[in-house]
């Protein structure tokens, strides 16, 4: 057989081949912008002169400070085809976070959209980079960055070759922090060869199930875990890109939706929770066939409301460190909720292809697959990171067990290789000794017709250890009372399970990325609880 590595540049070869008239769809300031993916590939090769020019040395970071658009996504591709490394700033972090992040990277340059220079603007002097790139996004730029050079300028003095230097499969590609639900995020570091064979992976109709036919929607920021690789495998199918920009509104991402005929989208479950609000209001979403939704359980009525409309359902797990992908769950339109896809909320469906798990109990034990014994979720796999950037991080030491990578998802895996998630380690509740799963109570809370969202935290107990605090989101246009959904509970959950705490809130905070921030919540409700220990139900 011929060797051939597993490179970048191959994704981009295939999008310049095939995309000439494919569209990549950008929603900028400035209204939309077109273009093909012959032309995105081409800019992304006059990228290599760019770097070149500003001096970023081989395996020099590229940082980015972006929303998801066309010349993010340039970026992406032209930067490791280059011999550099990609490093996504996640632009909702606190400024003390992004100017460690870019620092930990070490970043050289970092390119930055026009939209958000007056965001960065603060930490323009504490940045360690060298030099700032602005991108043209037809916002304007914070006077702290008039100085700077511009993106087309840089792009219209390079020529469109190919270089000669080819990365090796093994050379980094990207580096992603994760989302630091649990502490301060880690850097991920993925190599071209994975990058390469987790975006073929996602062409699979078990996984993500983009072909060259689709018009993809990744809601995803790109900061977060790439945007779940999805620009990449765009790229390798070919497919019609559209990237919504900063506007990340239901109503805006439903205009989307509607007027480029999208086919597949994908975000957290709350985003889709709303934009199904805004369809209601009269956009139409008939072009939409599939769903993907990650980072949070999703309640049991969003999926059945997405198989009602017509709409196939995909969750899929996984986390930063496996680049994202883990495993996949679809529910097809007709198909009945009951049974083993009743559980849609918790089953989260059978590992990708390549990906191998195993779930392990406290003492290291490999566990059977009998769908009963419930153990900590491990990975391995041609994507799944064996060590963190930083050499003497100390999850170094202690996320990785013989070779496999410890998730911090507790879950069962049945005989078929069906993979159920109980909790995140650290969100069960352990009350008198005894365990109570948040995801369980979550998804109860969930199926009373008058819920919108709902989460679970613990909050500390004198007598117990802790004890379950709800919060719960109104669906739209309905009202509930506490000791209602606590009267819903009484039958559905364990006696004992019932939250001492049940708060009607307008919104429920939420992480960088989307995800329910329960650090936050446990948090802020310990501290009331101390403040005024009779707050209760």
């Amino acid at each position: 057989m011929q060797d051939f590595p597993l490179t970048l540049d191959l994704v981009l070869r295939r999008a310049l081949e095939l995309g000439g008239e494919v569209d990549v769809v950008s929603a900028t300031p400035a209204g939309i912008d077109r273009r093909s993916w012959r032309e995105l590939g081409e800019r992304a090769l006059r990228l290599g002169g760019v770097l070149d020019e500003l001096g970023v040395p081989a395996g020099g970071r590229v940082g980015t400070f972006a929303w998801n658009g066309h010349r993010h996504v340039e970026l992406f591709l032209g930067a490791p085809c280059a011999g550099r490394v990609v490093h996504a700033v996640n632009v909702r972090l606190t400024g003390d976070q992004i100017v460690h992040l870019t620092g930990h990277a070490g970043d050289d340059v970092l390119f930055v959209d026009a939209s958000l220079t007056g965001l960065l603007a603060p930490l323009r002097e504490r940045l360690a980079v060298r030099e700032i790139v602005v991108m043209e996004d037809g916002a304007p730029v914070h006077e702290a960055f008039a100085g700077c050079r511009r993106y087309e300028e840089l792009l219209a003095g390079q020529e469109a070759s190919w270089k000669p230097r080819r990365p090796e499969e093994g050379d980094a590609a990207w580096i992603c922090h994760t989302s630091g639900t649990t502490g301060c995020p880690k850097a991920v570091v993925s190599s071209h060869r994975s990058v390469v064979l987790h975006s073929l992976a996602s062409l699979q109709v078990d996984s993500h199930g983009v072909s060259r036919q689709d018009t993809v929607l990744p809601i995803t920021p790109m900061f977060h875990a790439n945007a779940w690789g999805m620009p990449y495998t765009a790229a390798l199918a070919a497919a019609r890109l559209v990237l919504p920009g900063g506007d990340a509104s239901p109503e805006a991402l439903a205009q989307l939706v509607e007027a480029e005929r999208v086919t597949i989208a994908a975000g957290v479950p709350t985003v889709f929770i709303r934009m199904l609000e805004a369809f209601d209001g009269g956009r139409d979403l008939s072009s939409l066939r599939r769903v993907l939704v990650g980072g949070a359980p999703p309640p049991r009525s969003l999926v059945a409301e997405l198989v009602r409309r017509g709409i196939e359902f995909m969750q899929g797990w996984g986390m930063t460190e496996m680049s994202p992908s883990g495993t996949a769950l679809t529910v097809r339109p007709g198909a009945e909720l009951g049974g083993e896809e009743g559980g849609a909320v918790t089953s989260v469906g059978h590992a990708t292809p390549l990906v191998e798990l195993r779930h392990v109990a406290e003492d290291g034990t490999v566990l059977p697959w009998d769908g009963e014994a419930v153990g900590e979720l491990e990975a391995r796999g041609p994507w799944v990171i064996r060590a963190y950037l930083d050499p003497d991080d100390d999850a170094n030491h202690t996320r990785f067990h013989d070779g496999w990578l410890r998730t911090g998802d507790l879950g069962r895996i049945f005989p078929d290789g069906r993979v159920e998630l109980v909790d995140r380690a650290k969100d069960l509740i352990k009350s008198g000794g005894e365990w109570i799963s948040s995801i369980e109570l979550e998804q109860a809370l969930a199926t009373h017709p008058a819920v919108g969202e709902a989460v679970v935290v613990g909050i500390p107990d004198a007598q117990w250890g802790e004890r379950p605090a709800a919060l719960v989101v109104p669906a739209a246009g309905r009202r509930v009372e506490p000791g209602e959904l606590v009267d819903f509970l009484r039958g559905r959950v364990a006696r004992w399970w019932l939250p001492d705490l049940v708060r009607v809130v307008d919104e429920i905070p939420k992480t960088p990325v989307g995800k329910y921030d329960k650090r936050r919540l446990r948090a802020e409700l310990a501290e009331e609880l101390e403040r005024a220990p009779g707050a209760r139900r």
